[in-house]
């Protein structure tokens, strides 16, 4: 394919670690794809404490990651980190070839992560957040991992992952990001969830409209692809 010769960095979204990404991008590299994975602030084995792990050090990362990277790439965002790389992509245009969402949340009329999870009323996550002191950061139990998080996953990937989550700062949630003509500029696309109960596939549809994004695909998933069926999202991204 002719993808698979491209440079993919693959941004992880809220409680996640590059360890999210592991499978996809052994099977990505398999096809001869260059991969970037890394750990955001307060995430993997980044200890970066709660009362810092903020959206400009989420974007921070990224743009150091890249900056250590010759040529362009394809930028990928999971879920929260659709606002991430959007930002990035408006600082440094220059260095992205496309920019890939996988069930992401992206910015749109000054709106914030928080907002487009609100705003969707077939979403599951906001309903069943475990918030820690002064609201600072947030958790799920188990059952939500299970019903909500990981809905398509099996029992064994499920208790896998959940040993690598971290708490999730919720600062980052209430950052609204502005798009221009960098952004603009850049294809885009976006790959739907079509079993996600995080952000409903509608809700999904919704942004790919409101931000005349270029191509859509599907994977039939729940929020979390790179850890329920690695190897189809590593077929997608080459596709993207």
């Amino acid at each position: 394919m002719e993808n698979s010769k491209k440079t993919y960095v693959l941004v992880h979204g809220a409680w996640h670690g590059a360890w999210s990404f592991a499978q996809t991008k052994a099977r990505l590299e398999e096809q001869g794809a260059n991969v970037i994975t890394f750990d955001l602030p307060g995430h993997g084995d980044d200890k970066t404490q709660i009362p810092d792990v903020t959206f400009d050090v989420y974007t921070a990362k990224v743009v150091k990651e890249l900056n250590l990277l010759e040529g362009k790439v394809v930028l990928v965002g999971h879920s929260l980190s659709g606002f991430v790389v959007t930002k990035v992509a408006e600082i440094m245009p220059q260095k992205i070839e496309k920019l890939v969402f996988i069930a992401a949340m992206v910015p749109n009329n000054e709106k914030t992560v928080f907002d487009i999870l609100s705003e969707d009323e077939e979403g599951h996550l906001l309903a069943n957040l475990i918030f820690g002191e002064n609201k600072s950061w947030a958790t799920v139990n188990e059952e939500t991992l299970k019903n909500v998080i990981y809905n398509g996953a099996t029992l064994d990937q499920i208790t896998t992952a959940a040993q690598s989550l971290v708490y999730q700062a919720t600062q980052p949630f209430f950052v609204p990001v502005s798009t221009g003509e960098n952004f603009k500029q850049i294809p885009k696309t976006y790959i739907i969830c079509e079993k996600d109960k995080v952000i409903s596939p509608n809700a999904q549809k919704q942004l790919i409209e409101v931000c005349q994004i270029d191509t859509s695909l599907s994977i039939d998933t729940g929020h979390v692809p790179q850890v329920e069926n690695p190897t189809q999202l590593a077929n997608i991204l080459l596709q993207a």
